[in-house]
């Protein structure tokens, strides 16, 4: 019976569960205090952060006034490459290329489509309130050393999910030139791709070298991608894989090299400490002529030199950092990314109309920036829809026989 498939899957993410229900309940009792935008998304409005908000733009006017010209630049080049991204993405998913795959929302303690990945509840949300922090923080302080003050901050519900937002005066906003609208709606994403720098410098000078030194590798873990060469041979997700063709492998990078000189259709072997698996390549998706064996590689399985009590426990600490840091920058990448699209209520959107405004009249700049974003809405939900449709069509059979039976 279909209770039989559903009832494994509650029990698995029970406390994710849990946890939005909470969430849910919690927007009820407390439904007076918020201000509805339609039936889903709630505000909760605050003063947290202004003060500080005005302080900083006060210590460094001129620092954040440029900071917010140059994001400018990066925010246009942004959406462009964006803009292309999600064309690329759409075409060969429309044309079912060998690997390509939809996109999916990420939200914490749900799975992350087409990675094998789950995105930790906790952890999750850490990373996701750092990235918030940050990337309101970031639209206040610009606002402010424009002289445009900040109305209010605060929380934003779209249904069980939490966001971030500040509010500055729009009246006045709307009134000043270009520029200074675009730095301040660029803001939030250049500091979302400023972070990721940050991080990257932090885990490469600081963490990763302290992590090699108390470490060493056991092998390489892999995941497998649907229905391409290393899932047929056998493989599952978070296998560790110790040799190729018999050659060690300690690092992604071990890894890579290798595959690198595989060719097309060649049967190589891949083993772990139990079993190895015979995998036969096939044609790179993108690449013609380079070899692929369809697989997510997460990085080197890793055990202590030294382990005891204490040693364990602060690399528990640093790993959980290290892990906090690498969903922080993924996803700080991404959300500056998508945010730069322009899809009606993101800060792309914003200042695409910004853009337009300056080329044509107002009756002309808004068809032409309602019709950018309705492509790019229709766009995102083909990537998010049609995996799914797919996959519905393909197992109806087996849908229907748990349903009736």
């Amino acid at each position: 019976m279909i209770w039989d498939s559903i009832f494994p899957v509650i029990v698995k993410y029970k406390f994710t569960i849990l946890f939005y229900s909470l969430i849910v309940f919690l927007i009820y009792i407390n439904r007076k205090r918020l201000d509805f935008h339609g039936k889903f998304v709630a505000l909760y409005r605050t003063q947290i952060g202004i003060n500080f908000m005005n302080y900083m733009a006060g210590k460094g006017k001129g620092f954040f006034k440029f900071l917010g010209y140059a994001g400018i630049f990066v925010g246009y080049a942004g959406m462009i490459f964006t803009l292309i991204l999600i064309f690329i993405l759409t075409y060969n998913l429309v044309l079912d290329v060998p690997g390509s795959s939809g996109a999916s929302p990420v939200i914490p303690g749900l799975p992350i489509a087409g990675t094998g990945l789950i995105f930790p509840l906790i952890t999750g949300w850490i990373a996701l309130f750092i990235i918030m922090c940050v990337h309101e923080f970031a639209h206040g302080v610009i606002a402010v050393v424009h002289n445009i003050r900040v109305k209010s901050s605060g929380i934003a519900f779209f249904g069980p999910i939490l966001g971030a937002f500040v509010e500055p005066d729009e009246k006045r906003l709307t009134k000043q030139k270009g520029s200074i609208q675009n730095s301040v709606f660029a803001a939030g994403s250049f500091s979302n791709l400023l972070l990721v720098v940050v991080i990257s410098i932090i885990a490469a000078l600081i963490f990763a070298p302290l992590v090699n030194s108390m470490v060493f590798s056991e092998g390489v873990v892999i995941s497998p991608q649907s229905g391409l060469p290393a899932e047929k041979a056998g493989i599952t997700n978070g296998t560790v894989i110790t040799k190729i063709n018999g050659i060690d492998i300690r690092s992604p990078k071990d890894f890579e090299k290798i595959i690198n000189d595989v060719s097309v259709n060649e049967t190589i072997n891949l083993s772990s400490k139990n079993q190895t698996f015979f995998v036969t390549t096939t044609e790179h998706p993108e690449k013609e002529g380079k070899s692929y064996l369809g697989v997510w590689v997460h990085g080197s399985k890793t055990k202590l030199k030294n382990e005891n009590i204490f040693t364990r426990a602060v690399f528990e600490v640093i790993m959980w950092l290290l892990t906090l840091m690498g969903w922080v920058a993924f996803l700080s990448l991404n959300i500056g990314l998508i945010n730069l699209l322009p899809i009606f209520i993101t800060d792309g959107a914003r200042m695409l109309k910004v853009a337009l405004d300056r080329f044509f009249n107002k009756k002309l700049s808004l068809a032409i920036w309602s019709n950018i974003n309705w492509l790019c809405v229709m766009l995102l939900l083909i990537l998010l829809f049609l995996p799914l449709l797919r996959w519905i069509s393909s197992n109806l059979t087996v849908l229907l026989v748990n349903l009736f039976i």
